[in-house]
């Protein structure tokens, strides 16, 4: 049965990486279901064509509107689809009750936890704060609240709201790739996977240099913005910038790589950890709330590498189960029965 779904997602400012996935995997659902209303940022205007079914509005915003005038676009979208089911909105809080049912979904904890981040002046003391201040103000205004970790629900689990809701990224491709358990040629590498300053970068090449002693010809692949890199590892003989490539692309990285790393200091999600750690033949991860939860009830090993300061998880892909992952049709599934069960009387 085919069902128009009057549910608004505002994903405007989205653009790449985690969110994009996200955005993505909703849209191609909904299309499937009859159609929704997506909110999108003018580069995934792609999604238009691929899933037609649903209605699309393209916004966009500068820096600057989205400090001091974020979401006044949502008045001229009312006006044309009326008061929706559901209003879910992606990292944008939640300035008033715009649906019938309002959800926040926490896309990035920094703003509620960057004290100890590396993080540029403009971030720490403007952009990260004000967010942080404007998401908390407005809790009160979303009957739902979901984040991608129990970790990152805890830093809001005091606040004013009726239901808290846990919504972890999908790992298809990881799921796929574990009930196959193919036989893939690992190349002499080793894959860092983003490049912010909160991924402590230089904490990830003394793991590196660690496995070299044993592995000479090791080499190190960094995925991400180049611009983000230290300057120590940028002209490293070692050291292999691959610049910003498509998901598809990173996921054939990480299959056929010996180690995969990553010191990153704080997550909101275990999903980049996750792909790593179940395509590489070895995985060094920092000792973070996430990446405990992705290895609950899995086997691993918390070992010490000289000149880090705290213990990391060492996981080999060939022990691990998956027993913590969903699909993207399970999550999705699960957000509507959480909107359907909301008020029993609630039909769409």
């Amino acid at each position: 049965m085919i069902v128009k779904y009057n549910f608004l997602f505002n994903f405007a400012a989205t653009r790449t990486g985690g969110g994009l996935k996200r955005l993505y995997e909703y849209t191609k659902w909904f299309h499937k279901k009859g159609g929704a209303c997506f909110i999108i940022h003018p580069n995934c205007e792609f999604l238009i064509k691929n899933f037609p079914n649903n209605q699309y509005f393209i916004v966009l915003q500068s820096r600057t509107q989205r400090l001091f005038k974020d979401c006044d676009y949502l008045s001229d979208i009312k006006k044309e689809i009326g008061m929706p089911d559901l209003y879910y909105s992606y990292g944008i809080p939640v300035y008033y009750h715009f649906g019938k049912i309002n959800w926040f979904h926490l896309s990035n904890v920094l703003p509620l936890n960057s004290k100890n981040m590396e993080v540029s002046l403009f971030d720490r003391y403007i952009r990260l704060r004000l967010l942080g201040w404007k998401m908390s103000k407005n809790y009160k205004n979303a009957d739902i609240i979901s984040a991608e970790s129990l970790s990152s629900l805890s830093m809001i689990k005091n606040q004013n709201t009726k239901e808290m809701f846990l919504s972890i990224n999908g790992s298809d491709d990881e799921i796929i790739f574990l009930q196959n358990r193919l036989e893939i040629k690992k190349d002499n590498m080793a894959v860092i996977v983003g490049t912010q300053r909160y991924k402590a970068l230089l904490d990830s090449y003394r793991i590196f240099e660690t496995l070299k002693k044993k592995n000479k010809l090791l080499k190190l692949f960094l995925i991400g913005d180049k611009r983000s890199i230290p300057k120590q590892l940028v002209n490293n003989k070692s050291v292999v910038l691959t610049g910003v490539i498509s998901q598809s692309e990173v996921i054939e990285f990480l299959k056929k790589t010996k180690y995969y790393i990553s010191t990153t200091l704080v997550e909101n999600s275990f999903n980049a950890a996750s792909e790593g750690v179940i395509f590489a033949s070895e995985s060094y991860i920092s000792d973070i709330a996430p990446h405990r939860e992705l290895l609950e009830n899995e086997s691993f090993k918390r070992v010490l590498i000289p000149h880090l300061s705290n213990s990391v998880l060492r996981i080999k892909g060939e022990d691990i189960t998956g027993k913590n992952l969903k699909l993207w049709g399970v999550i999705i599934t699960e957000m509507v029965e959480k909107v359907m069960s909301y008020h029993k009387n609630y039909h769409v």
